[in-house]
This record gives C-alpha cells, sequence and structure tokens, in this order.
C-alpha cells in the first residue's frame, strides 16, 4: 500500500496529486475529501504502509480541514 501524505499537516494527498506522485488513490477515498490537499507540500511524501498503519492514519487524520 502506498500514500501520499503529509504527515505534519495530517491530511492525504488528493487522487490526482496521489497518482501523480505514484500512490495507491484508492486510499484517500478512505478520508473526508475536506482534508484532501490539492497541491504538493514541503512534508508530503509517500509511504509505504501496512493495513494497520493505515488505519491509524485514517484515525489520526482531522474530520474536516
Amino acid at each position: 500500500m502506498k500514500l501520499a501524505y503529509d504527515i505534519t499537516l495530517k491530511r492525504p494527498a488528493c487522487a490526482l496529486l496521489a497518482a501523480a506522485l505514484g500512490a495507491d488513490i484508492a486510499l484517500v477515498h478512505s478520508f473526508n475529501a475536506d482534508t484532501w490537499v490539492t497541491h504538493p507540500t514541503p512534508d508530503m511524501k509517500v509511504y509505504e504502509i501496512t493495513p494497520e498503519q493505515f488505519s491509524r492514519l485514517v484515525d489520526m487524520t482531522p474530520i474536516s480541514s
């Protein structure tokens, strides 16, 4: 699983940005679209994560921006 995520902002990349970065775009649909980052940020990276890590990231991401 590859997720494009800004760990500082605690927000995922939007589907288009995730695709451009080579992440799995289906993963971003687990997050509220209000939390998606629509532009590259200094701390945006693609992380190879486990399903357990993904669940934790979903839980720690704020509901809205």
